[in-house]
């Protein structure tokens, strides 16, 4: 009779204080099982913490992938972020950057909400397929770094990191208001025809694939996430 032992018990999540943003992995994104697809944001990838403060007002603090508090580093947009807040306690994954404030050619990166495939092609579609290769865009330092949200891990108090990410985009739009200096990224569900290929015309190279029904892992460990190049045609 074979000797039959008990797997390991996973170890409980780290304390939400403690969490730090799910990395990439080095999984191949044609592996990934019904994806969604995502720009690959430049920037600081911070996590966003909203609740209350000590003195009972509406606190927030941004910390890094390194753990280090960058808070007072962006103050203006830790302020946007608390008050873009719709909810008393929010845990946001998102990454501080100047993309989403950019001009090409005379189009600003929009500021969508994107919970169905038919509203990111309305609002995306270039009406063409077929484009000439374009130079490399070139970031403007001096426009307004803003946070792009890109996940939602906790919400008045609620732990999320096991819900599926779907679920957990469809929450994270519905948690803030969008203004100039908070957004929500843009997201799809194959085919990403049009989409690959707004996002190549406003300079965006790669491409983030995440299981639709993955869990989050706030360990700062790699994970089931890929980054994938955005061809050019």
């Amino acid at each position: 009779m074979p000797l039959l032992r008990r797997q390991a018990a996973p170890p409980p999540p780290l304390d939400p204080a403690e969490w730090r943003p799910q990395r990439f992995g080095r999984k191949r994104f044609r592996s990934i099982a019904d994806p969604i697809v995502e720009p690959n944001w430049g920037g600081v990838r911070v996590i966003a913490r909203i609740g209350p403060g000590s003195d009972g007002s509406r606190g927030i603090t941004l910390t890094d992938e390194d753990g280090l508090d960058c808070t007072d580093e962006f103050a203006a947009q830790a302020l946007a972020i608390a008050a873009a807040a719709l909810a008393d306690e929010l845990v946001l994954d998102g990454y501080l950057t100047v993309e989403p404030t950019q001009e090409t050619v005379g189009v600003a990166l929009p500021m969508v909400k994107l919970p169905t495939q038919g509203q990111v092609m309305a609002q995306l579609f270039t009406g063409t397929r077929t484009r000439r290769p374009e130079p490399p865009r070139k970031l403007d330092a001096e426009r307004p770094i803003a946070f792009m949200a890109v996940d939602l891990l906790s919400i008045d108090g609620s732990n999320l990191i096991d819900v599926p990410l779907l679920e957990r985009k469809r929450l994270l739009d519905s948690a803030l208001e969008v203004d100039e200096l908070v957004r929500i990224t843009l997201y799809i569900r194959p085919p990403i025809g049009s989409f690959a290929v707004t996002l190549r015309a406003l300079g965006f190279r790669e491409l983030a694939y995440k299981p639709a029904n993955g869990r989050y892992r706030p360990t700062g460990e790699p994970s089931d996430w890929a980054i994938a190049s955005n061809p050019s045609h």
